[in-house]
């Protein structure tokens, strides 16, 4: 009991701490000087870019022409205090206060950052904050003189917001059009594709591979790759590849018809790359077919990887779901994946965040389909338009078949939700799998029986 209570202590600080960022936000959001020419929008509007900032996922009923640098300013603090609220929230909260690290706080550690219970909560912070720095100054130092060219005044300031939007995988920009004047620009696309990954790979997957080079340049004993890190990069390549070749040859003679080569081949990778939680857009996602939308979808759901930035289910559960259904009859009880076995505890958690992500998802669209009744026999936009827009939030992307402004506020209010879930719900399930076995349950078992499959 008490260890679930602990359990439930830790959800309720969580969710107190991105509450109290959606009601700073949603005040500040609400004061005239955020918006050019001082008129303010309605409060569900405030409310609803608060709480897309703070989840990082970039929806938006507000253009963001309409935006002061001081409206962009607090939009930026948001998206910073909430992409490193959750990947620090468990040692800020769990782990750093305490002298010594608990059982529970070992095994949220374990399953939220590494494998490696013993590493030290300090260290975690410092790689976090250091990793979050680096990359966001370098993206930023990199993207001001490539804005300054393309005629950018507010270069520097632009440059910051937008290192800092991709690295946390948020997807807002301060452009109305999202990023499509730059869909010819190659480095700035590049540039931000190396943020968004970064920020999608996980903290301790950066680190893995930062101790491995220095063990490489050193006499030191060698470090290898964790399995986990393995995994998240072959993923990640994975999906970014076939993402790249699917939307290039399925928009050839589409959406990217008229394009150079070049230029297409630049916006389907930019495309696979953005789908993975970050939501910036080069190219509207109305000129795309039905198959890179449901391509889109798929990316969207599976988001980045544990430990980051990013939000939906995750590939390393999408990946162990695949090796439990094509596990080999070598493999006996637990699939094998480069020399390793997978822990039933792990296969058993990828199931149980899919199907209650899955199942979360299919009740919020549900409900979506209910109060955005009227609009969907109006025709104002589809069903498959109103899917797409709740897996996007879900996933935390930002992307849109440009439905966000005309949803009802009940809708608005049903796709905050789903945000939330789509950036806290996930860690609720997890926290909630790690349980405390009763030493009288290994004594005993029902008796077992077959169910039939398929």
């Amino acid at each position: 009991m008490r260890f679930h209570h602990r359990i439930k202590s830790a959800q309720v600080r969580l969710f107190l701490y991105f509450f109290t960022l959606a009601i700073i936000g949603t005040v500040l959001l609400s004061l005239p000087f955020c918006y050019k020419g001082g008129k303010t929008v309605q409060l569900i509007d405030s409310l609803f870019t608060t709480v897309s900032a703070i989840c990082v996922t970039g929806l938006s009923t507000v253009d963001m022409r309409l935006y002061t640098l001081a409206g962009l300013v607090v939009i930026l603090f948001l998206i910073e205090a909430g992409g490193l609220g959750l990947v620090s929230f468990f040692t800020v909260f769990l782990v750093f206060s305490a002298k010594k690290i608990s059982l529970l706080n070992r095994n949220i550690i374990r399953d939220y950052f590494t494998e490696d219970s013993a590493f030290e909560s300090r260290q975690i912070i410092k790689v976090i904050l250091a990793a979050t720095l680096a990359f966001q100054a370098a993206g930023a130092l990199v993207l001001a003189p490539i804005l300054k060219n393309a005629g950018e005044s507010h270069w520097i300031f632009y440059a910051v917001f937008l290192s800092v939007s991709a690295f946390c995988n948020a997807g807002f920009s301060p452009y109305s059009d999202s990023l499509a004047q730059f869909s010819g620009n190659g480095a700035i696309c590049l540039w931000l594709s190396v943020l968004i990954i970064a920020g999608g790979l996980g903290f301790m997957v950066i680190a893995n591979i930062i101790g491995v080079v220095k063990s490489m340049c050193s006499k030191k004993s060698k470090r290898i790759l964790s399995l986990h890190s393995k995994i998240v990069l072959l993923m990640t390549f994975v999906l970014i590849t076939l993402g790249t070749v699917i939307f290039f040859f399925a928009e050839k003679d589409g959406a990217f018809s008229g394009m150079s080569f070049f230029k297409a081949l630049n916006c389907a990778f930019f495309e696979s790359v953005t789908l993975r939680t970050a939501g910036f857009e080069t190219v509207p996602q109305g000129e795309f077919s039905p198959l890179s939308t449901f391509c889109s979808i798929i990316l969207m759901l599976t988001g980045g990887s544990p430990g980051s930035m990013a939000g939906g289910l995750k590939t390393t559960t999408l990946f162990l779901l695949v090796c439990v259904a094509y596990k080999r009859a070598s493999d006996k009880n637990a699939p094998s994946v480069f020399h390793r076995d997978i822990a039933e505890e792990s296969t058993e958690k990828a199931l149980a965040v899919f199907v209650k992500g899955v199942c979360l998802l299919c009740v919020s669209y549900a409900l979506l389909l209910v109060s955005e009744s009227s609009s969907l026999k109006a025709g104002t936009f589809s069903t498959g338009e109103l899917f797409f827009e709740a897996a996007s939030a879900f996933g935390t992307v930002g992307l849109s078949k440009g439905i966000t402004a005309a949803l009802s506020s009940a809708g608005k209010i049903f796709i905050m939700l789903l945000m939330f879930a789509g950036r806290t719900g996930i860690t609720f399930i997890a926290l909630g799998s790690l349980h405390k076995e009763n030493p009288l349950d290994s004594l005993a078992d029902f008796p077992k029986e077959s169910v039939l499959i398929g």
